[in-house]
């Protein structure tokens, strides 16, 4: 939903990223295309910026449809987060495309208006003067996992195959029907090495199902080619090929179009790919909107302006996320309180209600991929709806669980895959590779943590190591949690239905699902204006200093005097804009 240059959060215009920029790039493409042009989505479009959510709230015409029909693409695939409003909403979307819309690993159910693959027919001008037709397949997989991460609007609809499965199956088809070239929209990232069970199975289609011609990639946000993927196996970042296959990844929110181009040759005996490059393509200053996505768009800017401009309440103390790989942050308070007060009152006269009941939340935002602005930073003041977006990004409901102390042990320990341990002073103090979206705070009990220890957990939640843990004590109310000890423990939709992967979440846990949107319990909390208690959750175990390098916004730097115990010192800004900091812990 990044339709528009502008940072819908902060109401600042952006130059490098927007649809509407992009779609110049597009068109610059498309007209220096020597031979056909083909243009496709790759997923992940109806949710992302608040504009998402808008659009939900006053369902009607919706501007992406617009958008792609004005520029004429040829297929779209689905990725999951286009689930996040539900079945019914997205078939309300698909039914305004005028390009076919693809998804080749339903297993049980149906998406009405979308379909495994489609045939596309073109006319191609060739080098002897003729014009003969090429017949491209297009197929679309996404994570199955799609189905956990969307239980809450998905369970007993809809359940999905695995993408490497999904995709030989489709392939097969169109080849049947007489596809000449096939291109697989992919919205998966890649693995190093070929996965075809977890979530980045990008590389296990390259490898393992024959006569793929092209790879559109996803999902992760990340660019390919590129330096992102470096070293992986059976990768080349350089010239864009997964096991000799062309591939591209174009980033996200409309920074990149990527560009595969095929070279084929006409015998006897059909079409043959002959040569091919792959590249991504970015969006620059000098792109200027397209008049017609602005125009498409602006009714939806001016509705989106206004819902964020709406005072909710009032803040004393000034909420950020800027040093919340350092300690835990009075943003994730607020949102933890929220989440325990919404719990409380759904297990008032049960038996959960004699549990002790924490909360789980994770940063909302935390830089990383999404880049040197993706912080919360809400001064002293009027809390608004940007405000409560920005605390809440995604569209889930507040949901529990019960764990054991065991359990909610491990849970800490596997938030804890976050850090990289670092051999030496100066290095990186959090894994690039773990988003901060599971980097969960158990808020109701105190832990002292060793980000230099061995992980547990790797940054899929996968154990890769037993005898070891990064949680040096944890305790509730001042005393050892016991293995024993039954908690109720807050969450997000998304984390209850198994996101993120964490522990006591298996299919026998018993679980609390409420139909509260975790935006309305933020409301709720922000009215009631009431401080919170003051606890620390966590801090570093208290040992030998070492010196470890953070990035955090730019706006930090005046704020560093928070962390003066951390003896912070600036290092300035690193290329992609972030403020990098070296730390002692």
């Amino acid at each position: 939903m990044h339709l528009v240059g502008w940072d819908a959060l902060h109401d600042v215009p952006l130059t490098h990223r927007g649809m509407d920029r992009l779609a110049t790039l597009i068109r610059r493409e498309r007209d220096t295309a020597p031979g056909g042009f083909l243009l496709f989505d790759n997923g992940d479009a109806l949710q992302g910026a608040p504009m998402g959510d808008i659009c939900v709230d006053a369902p009607g015409d919706h501007p992406w449809p617009g958008v792609l029909n004005a520029l004429g693409y040829d297929a779209a695939g689905l990725g999951n987060h286009d689930f996040d409003f539900g079945l019914p909403y997205l078939e309300h979307v698909i039914a305004q495309l005028r390009c076919p819309t693809l998804c080749a690993n339903v297993l049980t159910g149906a998406i009405a208006g979308a379909k495994p693959s489609a045939l596309l027919t073109r006319s191609l001008p060739c080098s002897d003067g003729q014009t003969r037709q090429v017949r491209v397949g297009v197929t679309s997989v996404l994570p199955p996992q799609t189905a956990i991460w969307n239980h809450r609007c998905l369970e007993g609809a809809i359940t999905f195959a695995g993408g490497v499965r999904a995709c030989h199956e489709a392939l097969t088809a169109l080849r049947a029907d007489g596809a000449d070239i096939v291109v697989v929209l992919c919205h998966s990232g890649l693995s190093d090495g070929v996965d075809a069970t977890g979530e980045n199975f990008g590389a296990a289609i390259a490898a393992e199902v024959q006569g793929v011609d092209a790879i559109i990639l996803g999902h992760t946000h990340l660019r390919f080619p590129g330096p992102d993927h470096v070293g992986f196996a059976g990768v080349d970042a350089d010239c864009g090929t997964l096991h000799d296959v062309p591939a591209v990844m174009p980033a996200h929110a409309a920074q990149d179009v990527g560009v595969i181009d095929l070279t084929l040759t006409h015998d006897t005996s059909g079409w043959q790919v002959t040569d091919h490059s792959a590249r991504c393509a970015s969006v620059v200053p000098d792109d200027i909107p397209d008049t017609t996505v602005t125009r498409i768009t602006a009714p939806f800017v001016a509705r989106t302006r206004a819902h964020l401009n709406t005072y909710v309440g009032l803040t004393s103390t000034r909420l950020h996320s800027c040093f919340s790989m350092l300690r835990p942050s009075g943003a994730e308070a607020l949102v933890a309180r929220a989440l325990t007060r919404t719990i409380a009152r759904a297990v008032a006269g049960t038996d959960l209600a004699a549990l002790p009941l924490l909360a789980s939340i994770a940063p909302p935002a935390l830089g990383g991929r999404a880049g040197p602005a993706a912080y919360v930073h809400i001064p002293p003041g009027p809390l608004r709806e940007r405000h409560v977006a920005m605390l809440c990004p995604y569209p889930n409901t507040v949901w529990a669980a019960v764990l054991t102390g065991a359990e909610l042990w491990d849970w800490v320990d596997r938030s804890m895959a976050f850090f990289a341990p670092g051999p030496t002073d100066g290095t990186a103090l959090v894994n690039p590779a773990a988003p901060a979206f599971n980097f969960d705070t158990v808020h109701g009990v105190e832990a002292i943590l060793d980000p230099f220890a061995e992980a547990a957990f790797d940054v899929h939640g996968h154990r890769v190591r037993h005898g070891t843990s990064r949680v040096q004590a944890l305790t509730y109310a001042g005393a050892p949690v016991r293995a024993d000890t039954r908690f109720l423990l807050a969450m997000t939709s998304y984390r209850g239905a198994g996101g993120g992967n964490f522990p006591g979440l298996g299919p026998q846990a018993q679980l609390v699902r409420t139909p509260v949107e975790l935006r309305d319990a933020v409301r709720a909390e922000i009215a009631d204006n009431a401080p919170g208690p003051d606890t620390t959750p966590w801090h570093f175990a208290r040992a030998e200093p070492r010196r470890r390098v953070i990035q955090t916004s730019p706006a930090a730097e005046a704020l560093l005097s928070e962390i003066a115990q951390f003896d912070p010192t600036v290092l300035g800004l690193d290329a992609s804009g972030f403020l990098r900091v070296e730390v002692s812990l």
